[in-house]
């Protein structure tokens, strides 16, 4: 591959970050979208048990099962009953609380949106299409990120559907929004059909 062509997925790698930086903090702290969580009722009693039953940091699965370990048909079964019969549900735990918009976070958000920016200039560079095609195919791209993630937390985890249809619209609009000026700064291949 030419420097030429690294430079330019380069700077339309950098350029999708900021987008899709800006785009996420829009869509998050002004518009809600993906805002599907519901208060705890009781919050107050309920952090009381938890942090007298759950020392450690984790996700918590319940009914629990530790899905390596070999069971007796009787403990299957209870497994079982428990898992049909409710309540189910799951709980990512941390004893000790922090900032919700640490440096940290926001770094590691950045650094996402770097990589997710950086994988569709690569992309885009490789495709022999319009303007619009390469657009069309980086939102692809947020779609395929729903898809694959997305769905398995709303089919196993039962994550609730407008969450996940957030989520969904938020990816799309947010890789459309980023591939507007990717596919405008990454050129297409020299034997590229013009539009």
């Amino acid at each position: 591959m030419k420097r030429s062509k690294l430079k330019q997925i380069l700077i339309a790698a950098i350029l999708g970050t900021v987008i899709m930086f800006i785009w996420g903090g829009f869509s998050h702290m002004v518009l809600f979208i993906g805002a599907g969580f519901t208060p705890l009722p009781n919050e107050d009693k309920v952090i009381e048990i938890l942090k007298s039953s759950i020392p450690e940091q984790g996700l918590y699965l319940f009914p629990g099962k530790d899905f390596r370990k070999k069971y007796t048909p009787e403990e299957e079964s209870a497994f079982m009953n428990k898992f049909q019969f409710g309540p189910v549900g799951m709980i990512m735990y941390r004893p000790i609380g922090g900032n919700p918009l640490s440096p940290k976070k926001l770094i590691t958000q950045l650094i996402s949106n770097f990589l997710s920016s950086l994988t569709a200039a690569f992309v885009a560079s490789l495709l022999l299409a319009t303007y619009w095609k390469r657009v069309l195919a980086i939102t692809l791209l947020g779609g395929l990120a729903c898809i694959s993630v997305g769905m398995i937390y709303w089919n196993w985890y039962e994550f609730p559907t407008n969450f996940f249809l957030a989520q969904c619209i938020d990816l799309l609009i947010c890789f459309f929004l980023a591939g507007l000026l990717i596919a405008k700064v990454v050129s297409q291949p020299i034997n590229a059909t013009k539009p």
